[in-house]
């Protein structure tokens, strides 16, 4: 098994990388765990059906990483859905997907578990699982295959996609996880012990597990609706959802100890709960309704969890999560002493939600004080009656107020998002959209203080889609052809899409193929692997979603069981109707929704239940599962910081060398410079900061190590503040740098010698080709050729020039020609297989060692599966400028 690992990552290596992002499959991050699999008594595949940068911004994936991995005798490893390139060269070479610590196959793990995130990602869960080599139906699956598990807020129904996992986990996944885990573990199951369907029964003893297989839907024949769902296991009729009580109660090494990865993800920041739930009762939101009630973290946790956070990971931005941050009371006394302790070492905060009744102006000055990006409110409907339809709970006056407050405070630009298709919506409620913008607007350019530019909306309108458990479940979607019609009524309000309001309607196709999945049932799963097998996944991405093949897709679904798109997304449903959820507890009662549905058509608004009475909607046991929340006029604020030291002006240049070995040969140069300045931050090195708006740490590079390059003579200046040991600088670094980087020695540098770029005169390799064919008479012929040649010129083409992206497809590129004969200063055989060579370089560039071995012993291309080894650089020499201690250190190099 361990040799069969081993072979699968050399093969995996080469194909990184030729991928499009090879950062997207290195693992090895710091933060990350890598444990013996064949010592785990349980192993864990835990897979996001997105890309890794998707994936890695999505806390509760993070949170279960490591709360299994707390655990001594269970083994998780991450599992991401690749992008079509690396896919399609994992099918052209019959390589299994693989997990990113260790690259086993996702097949040899004990159980594989899929967050589900939102509905059009289950094409891509089919991938994971067809790539993976696991059967896409659990019916199909052995003794043998993992245990599939889904979670996350799809599985509230998981109906669509029973067909194609074993169980799912539903509410909170905290404990329950664990309790899989050890069931799993504890059976035997895989390993000689219970079979697949004697770990389902006893799975579906565990609260909050949800086992398809042990229910059997039946339909009405005349109305094609669900007329039961039967129950095959006694005593096993409902399963409630998990609820965790206590945030302060739950496991923080996913805060302390955060994985840091070394490309950028969609939200690339240490991500801090504050708050799980939300009672304030917005008629189309599912997860306020699944998620109650609102638990609240106690602040001085979180100030604890940002500063342990923050020094564990090297972040230079913080985000505090929730549903509503404006409605965690001590938000302002936090955002104080967050501003107190990290806003001289230039730590940002994010409060990525925050409604426009909750945002005033000393709100706003503070995160002016930390973060001055684009600003975005959601304030879903543009007039009262609609916002009373919804339960919105706000009012024009607070956008106005809340739009005065930003601009006021420098911001330029403000995104609003609008919904549209809402249940009793009117053509004169989404006209008013375009008008309530026109007024933000007029109050952005009466507040925006002069000389800072002119005011910006970005107006977004997406299409209202039903979920499960909302008191909208009942009601039907707009069509996509209506959709666009009432996108036609912002446009036309506005006078166009662009202007200082620039209109972005919502992408109409895939609303409703989300409705379609999110409210279907069973029958649903003949659409969802249809698509999937016409080439579908990636479906949250435009450039791969395809609605020609989803609407084939669903007239498939239609053909064989009678009921296709429209009947799940645009139709009314019963108040009496049997849903295909209904075996589901969220919490919240079907009467309260019910009772909340009469509401919103008689424009009826109910208050949030944290300051308001109890409304019973059956979420609380008001013993154990209860509101928990802080106010602002408990928090005690933490004692006044010493003033700190005047920075002293003495500056001192430390030059670093350091080594990139093994899988990081597949990142970036950008990415290596962030995972390096944030392990100097982790070392907590008193680096010098640039002066101006935007301070930046001064730090610089050496020129860039190509990508597949593997380098043990990589360099990088310090300017630190006062007087440093070298030695103590090294020391402290070393043990912040993740596996694959190494600093190796560290030298203080003349403030007033050249640079890295400007210093250096020669890079040195070493290249090894793969084969029995490269022998020593061969590799001299190639170089004898190239020697006795006049020039060997070489081609690069030059980073796209695109200046009018509207008119042309195709950008124009510069071409450039280098004669590696004026480059190459040394070139010799090393023994079989293994060459060295020697470049110029200065200031003016050099050539690349691709370049090198594709003229040399290639056809234009390096030879397949050579191995390229950065040796040595030579520098100016110490008369010159330059420090000693950095001369080449291979006798052979002296003459380049």
């Amino acid at each position: 098994m361990i040799e069969t690992h081993a072979n699968l990552s050399s093969a995996v290596d080469e194909l990184v990388l030729a991928a499009e992002k090879p950062s997207r499959y290195v693992g090895g991050e710091f933060g990350s765990v890598a444990k013996d699999l064949s010592a785990a008594r349980v192993t864990f595949a835990l897979a996001f059906p997105d890309t890794y940068e998707v994936g890695m911004s999505n806390l509760g994936f993070r949170l279960l990483y490591h709360l299994l991995n707390d655990r001594p005798d269970v083994a998780c490893e991450r599992v991401f859905l690749p992008w079509p390139d690396m896919e399609g060269m994992l099918r052209a070479r019959g390589l299994p997907l693989f997990s990113l610590e260790s690259r086993a196959p996702v097949r040899d793990f004990d159980v594989l578990g899929v967050t589900l995130q939102f509905e059009l990602a289950y094409t891509s869960a089919l991938a994971l699982l067809d790539l993976a080599g696991i059967p896409l139906l659990a019916r199909e699956r052995g003794d043998r295959d993992p245990l599939v598990v889904g979670g996350g807020p799809c599985a509230f129904n998981p109906e669509p996609i029973a067909d194609f996992f074993d169980c799912f986990a539903v509410g909170d996944g905290e404990e329950v996880a664990l309790e899989i885990a050890d069931a799993v573990a504890s059976s035997g199951f895989r390993r000689g012990g219970a079979t697949r369907r004697e770990l389902l029964l006893r799975l579906a003893r565990i609260p909050g597990v949800y086992v398809p297989a042990l229910f059997r839907p039946h339909y009405d024949p005349a109305t094609r609706a669900i007329a039961a769902i039967e129950p095959l296991l006694p005593g096993y009729e409902k399963v409630e959802r998990r609820v965790m009580p206590d945030l302060n109660a739950l496991p923080t090494t996913a805060y302390t100890r955060p994985i840091v990865p070394f490309m950028q993800t969609i939200h690339d920041r240490l991500p801090i709960e504050i708050q799980r739930g939300c009672t304030r009762g917005c008629r189309f939101c599912q997860v306020g309704m699944i998620t109650r009630p609102t638990r609240q973290r106690d602040p001085k946790q979180v100030l604890g969890l940002a500063e342990t956070g923050l020094l564990a990971s090297g972040y230079e931005e913080v985000g505090l999560l929730s549903l509503s941050s404006g409605d965690y009371a001590p938000l302002n006394g936090l955002l104080d002493d967050f501003l107190a302790r990290w806003e001289g070492e230039r730590i940002a905060m994010s409060l990525p939600s925050l409604r426009t009744e909750t945002m005033n102006d000393s709100l706003a000055k503070k995160i002016a004080r930390i973060r001055k990006t684009g600003f975005t409110l959601a304030p879903e409907a543009a007039t009262e009656r609609m916002r009373a339809v919804i339960n919105k709970g706000n009012r024009e006056e607070d956008l106005l107020k809340a739009v005065e407050s930003i601009f006021s405070n420098g911001w330029s630009l403000l995104k609003l998002y609008f919904m549209i298709g809402l249940p009793e919506e009117r053509d004169e409620d989404v006209v008013a959209i375009a008008e309530l913008a026109r007024r933000c607007l007029g109050a952005a350019r009466r507040a925006l203080p002069k000389g800072q530019g002119s005011a910006a909306l970005h107006l977004g309108a997406s299409t209202f889609v039903p979920k499960p458990f909302t008191p909208f479940q009942w009601e039907p979607m707009i069509s996509p052809e209506e959709t666009r019609r009432r996108q036609g009524l912002i446009t036309a309000a506005l006078g166009g899409r662009n202007g200082a309001i620039q209109f972005k309607p919502h992408d109409s196709r895939q609303s409703s193929i989300e409705g379609a999945l999110a409210l279907g049932d069973r029958r649903v799963a003949t659409a969802v692997l249809a698509a999937y097998r016409s080439g579908q996944r990636l479906d949250g991405w435009t450039e791969w979603f395809d609605e020609a093949r989803w609407i084939v897709a669903f007239e498939a679904c239609e053909r064989e069981h009678g009921v296709g798109l429209d009947w799940f997304a645009h139709r009314r449903r019963r108040l009496d109707e049997v849903l295909p959820w209904d075996r589901i507890d969220c919490g919240v009662t079907k009467p309260y929704l019910q009772k909340q549905l009469a509401a919103a058509r008689n424009l009826a608004e109910v208050e949030d239940c944290v300051p308001a009475p109890c409304t019973v909607c059956g979420a609380c046991d008001y013993d154990v599962v209860k509101n928990r929340t802080y106010e602002a006029k408990d928090y005690v604020a933490e004692p006044p910081r010493p003033a700190p030291r005047p920075e002293t002006p003495l500056r001192t240049r430390v030059r670093i060398r350091w080594s990139k070995l093994g899988r990081l040969v597949a990142l970036s140069h950008l990415e290596t410079m962030h995972a390096l300045l944030r392990a100097i931050r982790r070392a907590r090195l008193p680096v010098a900061y640039s002066q101006g708006y935007h301070p930046k740490p001064r730090v610089s590079f050496g020129p860039a190590l190509p990508v597949g390059v593997e380098s043990v003579c990589e360099y990088m200046d310090l300017e630190l503040v006062g007087a440093v040991d070298p030695a103590d600088v090294l020391s402290r670094l070393s043990g912040e740098l993740p596996d694959g980087l190494r600093a190796l020695d560290a030298v203080v540098v003349d403030p007033r010698a050249p640079s890295i770029g400007e210093a250096l005169r020669a890079v040195h390799y070493r290249a090894e080709f793969q084969g029995d064919g490269w022998g020593e008479d061969l590799l001299s012929d190639r170089i004898a050729a190239f020697t006795g040649a006049d020039q060997a010129v070489v081609t690069r083409a030059g980073p796209p020039k695109n200046r009018n992206r509207k008119r042309r497809k195709v950008a124009e590129t510069k071409r450039r020609e280098i004669d590696l004969k004026q480059i190459v200063t040394h070139l010799a055989v090393e023994g079989p297989g293994r060459v060295s060579f020697s470049l110029r370089a200065d200031p003016s560039g050099s050539a690349k060692p691709a370049e090198v071995l594709g003229a040399v012993f290639g056809d234009g291309t390096p030879p397949r599966g050579a191995k390229v080894l950065k040796e040595g650089a030579s520098f100016a020499r110490a008369g010159q400028g330059q420090a000693d201690g950095l001369q080449p250190r291979a006798p052979r190099y002296l003459d380049a």
